[in-house]
């Protein structure tokens, strides 16, 4: 999950096995459902996408289906779900160029007459929101501190001029990281050379992180918890964050700049007495005004790779 391109070589290396039983275990994960993708997550902000934000919308349960259909036909959509909160039942991500352009968005999505009410929350950061680092994968291991996993790069926020062919190689990598930069040549008719100088290019830019996929529930975790946060001062966001982060399994963090909350957080659990824990680790942090706690399923491939449409 650090780096889906690595090569079965420096995993054996790493794990001090064979590099034929590095390739064994990796197809019967596969097979067991476990790894279930390999991405490249792509980071809106350098397709010039300066507001992303989450949309929750409320609509009767039977017209669940219509809406979110009409959601995701929108141009600004890049993902909908099915929403567990109280006040909404529906959620959409969206991508837009400029901030004034979300009034209008929203006014958009609340011309449905199936829709009766829509909520706002734009996001702060559109990398490293996720933190595969904090899973534990298997109970033994639950109090070994892992090692962080290298941070998406955050010094090319601006948009980037790509040209078609660099735009078809994210896309591709996007949605197969593994694929073999010989294969993306040959696909399109350009040299390997070229690929790989391209892909350099685009790693410190467009393709935020690159990591494999993985089912929660085929590694135990039966639940998610969902937690909307209502910080008391804002200008100790950061700090609050980082203790948040000292949670086991904690898998990923959303901080908002508008909304009224100002941070989402999804955690994942295996049972009841991971709930227990869970309530005391989150009592003992300061700074939480208010807190509200939903339960879910995990998603089933996750991290999630909510951006590869605006490729």
């Amino acid at each position: 999950m650090k780096e889906s391109r690595t090569s079965f070589t420096e995993i054996a290396t790493d794990c001090k096995i064979s590099v034929n039983s590095v390739s064994k275990r990796y197809n019967r994960l596969w097979k067991a459902g476990i790894i279930n993708g390999a991405i490249m997550q792509v980071n809106p902000a350098s397709l010039g996408y300066k507001c992303i934000a989450t949309i929750w919308v409320a609509t009767a349960i039977n017209d669940e289906s219509k809406v979110m259909e009409v959601l995701k036909s929108k141009p600004h959509s890049c993902a909908v779900f099915r929403n567990i909160f109280a006040r909404a039942n529906i959620a959409t991500v969206i991508s837009l160029h400029e901030f004034e352009e979300l009034s209008k968005t929203i006014q958009d999505i609340e011309t449905n007459p199936n829709i009766k009410h829509t909520s706002a929350f734009i996001w702060n950061k559109t990398s490293g929101i996720d933190h595969s680092e904090n899973l534990v994968l298997t109970p033994s291991i639950s109090k070994t501190k892992n090692e962080p996993h290298p941070k998406p790069n955050k010094t090319s926020l601006e948009k980037i001029k790509l040209d078609k062919t660099d735009r078809q190689i994210a896309k591709i990598l996007s949605q197969n990281s593994r694929t073999p930069f010989i294969t993306i040549a040959q696909k399109l008719n350009i040299s390997s050379k070229n690929v790989t100088q391209r892909y350099k290019k685009l790693r410190r830019t467009v393709l935020a992180s690159s990591t494999i996929t993985v089912s929660l529930e085929k590694l135990g975790y039966n639940a998610a918890v969902l937690l909307l946060i209502k910080v008391a001062n804002r200008s100790k966001t950061s700090e609050t964050v980082a203790k948040l982060l000292q949670i086991p399994n904690l898998v990923m963090v959303l901080e908002y700049v508008v909304g009224e909350y100002d941070l989402f957080v999804n955690i994942v659990l295996r049972d009841y007495d991971d709930l227990f824990k869970l309530e005391e680790q989150i009592g003992k942090i300061q700074n939480i005004e208010n807190l509200d706690m939903f339960m879910g399923k995990p998603y089933p491939a996750w991290p999630l790779n909510l951006f590869t449409s605006l490729l």
